[in-house]
């Protein structure tokens, strides 16, 4: 055999046996694909990836958890959804993806399970689940500590946690807020007022250019915008000019950049504003001013369009997640007040035996209320008590206030899981500092909403969860 003829018998020999290597991949190919299509047809849809954020949803309404699955799907619904605890959920289901957003916050220290039962493929096939659980953190909530004869300070605690961790120091802090992210405060420089924005992530400090020298009240944030606002007067204020009590809001964030606040403007004027607040969800803010009338302004409108609501004496807040403010009107008394439609409902008195003074009054997320009740003896104020009236009018007490205590202030952690109530001996205990003064002594009780039951006591007072400051 000549040489020419062993080169071609050992190349036709190469490319048949090529020729089987690739027959035998596809075959593994077809074999691997055919299995992967038989196990998809047998099982049904798979998830791929979740996404859930438990710390924010304690926090805030409108979290998410969103489901992926390996395939589009057919179409869901509510009934097929199970949330262990049972909690309030919406549903938004389309192509691969199910998401469950939950319109209030979630409860702090809990392990939740999420299934969606009973899911098939857009072209049907068996049935399959669709399950994730988290579990969300501690609660986390800041607290003013006052100190007479040093800084005053403001600290993170957590309930069930061990000591408290400074997040901001200075000599004198008035007041402040705070949303996930930053910390403003305002804080008095000797004969000045300052506001000062502070990053919590990485403690950088930045002020916010006030319109002048001048004092600060009011100051309130919004968590979903990421704004502060307050009310403004100018130092050398008379019946003839400056501003008295303006309401200014601005970014947040930009205070970093030097951004200015800008005066809310309502019908080309800069009212004096008595109440106010940040509408939930919304770039809206409802206005009380001191001649009593009631306003919705829209901040992103630059000609100052308002909603008007008649009058009011005070408004108590607006509930989160809601559009709903608890209001107090002259002639019908507490009311809820729709700001979407306008329609309002009285809100009743609950009978809860003995001679009693409403305190406090705030409106809840899932239509309730939390109030507090001085009892009185011969017309006289002694302890009070503090209890939450549900939607029905069914009324529970949640804690107490002893004869010798003066209740300064009451508010609910975001999900209404923890209610703060905020103390001060009445003995010995003189008020002083800063511009809103309060009892030199004052404690934060942390009550489980459910129980009754105290799980923490901490000095200080004006916990973030509240949507304003005890004056």
């Amino acid at each position: 055999m000549s040489t020419d003829s062993r080169r071609a018998h050992r190349a036709g020999l190469a490319r048949r046996r090529y020729a089987r290597a690739v027959v035998i991949v596809l075959g593994c190919f077809v074999v691997a694909g055919g299995a992967a299509a038989a196990i998809s047809v047998t099982q049904g849809p798979r998830v791929t990836d979740v996404q859930a954020d438990p710390a924010a949803a304690t926090g805030a309404s409108g979290s998410r958890v969103i489901f992926t699955a390996n395939q589009a799907l057919g179409e869901i619904d509510e009934d097929q959804v199970t949330i262990e605890p049972a909690t309030d959920f919406t549903l938004d289901a389309a192509g691969r993806t199910v998401g469950v957003r939950f319109p209030t916050a979630l409860d702090a220290g809990t392990e939740y399970t999420v299934t969606v039962n009973g899911v098939q493929g857009i072209g049907g096939g068996p049935e399959s689940d669709l399950a994730t659980a988290f579990t969300t953190p501690p609660s986390e909530v800041l607290v003013l500590e006052r100190d007479p004869t040093g800084d005053d300070r403001i600290v993170s605690r957590t309930i069930g946690g061990a000591e408290a961790a400074t997040v901001v120091s200075a000599g004198d802090i008035d007041d402040f807020r705070a949303t996930s992210s930053f910390v403003v405060a305002s804080v008095i420089d000797g004969d000045a007022m300052r506001v000062i924005v502070i990053d919590r992530a990485t403690g950088e400090q930045a002020d916010v250019a006030l319109p002048g020298p001048g004092t600060v009240l009011g100051l309130q944030v919004s968590e979903r915008g990421q704004l502060y606002g307050f009310t403004f007067t100018d130092q050398d204020v008379s019946a003839d000019s400056g501003r008295e009590n303006v309401l200014f809001t601005g970014s947040i964030a930009g205070a970093f950049e030097g951004a200015e606040p800008d005066p809310v403007v309502v019908a080309g004027d800069e009212p004096s504003i008595d109440r106010w607040r940040f509408v939930p969800e919304t770039s809206s803010l409802l206005l009380n001013d001191f001649s009593g009338d009631l306003t919705l302004v829209d901040r992103t409108d630059p000609d100052g369009e308002v909603s008007s609501f008649g009058t009011a004496l005070s408004i108590e807040g607006v509930a989160r997640s809601t559009y709903t403010a608890l209001i107090d009107r002259l002639d019908e008394g507490f009311v809820e007040l729709d700001l979407a439609s306008g329609e309002q409902r009285v809100v009743s008195d609950v009978d809860l035996g003995g001679e009693r003074l409403l305190g406090h009054m705030l409106p809840l997320a899932d239509g309730g209320t939390l109030r507090s009740y001085a009892l009185l003896e011969d017309g006289i104020p002694t302890s009070s008590e503090i209890v939450i009236v549900d939607s029905a009018g069914e009324a529970r007490e949640v804690a107490a206030v002893a004869e010798g205590e003066a209740l300064q202030q009451v508010c609910a952690s975001p999900s209404v899981q923890y209610i703060a109530v905020a103390v001060s001996p009445i003995a010995d205990n003189p008020y002083g500092g800063s511009v809103q003064t309060l009892p030199q002594e004052v404690t934060t009780r942390i009550y489980d909403a459910r129980t009754g039951d105290e799980v923490e006591e901490w000095p200080g007072f004006d916990v973030s969860w509240c949507e304003v400051g005890p004056w």
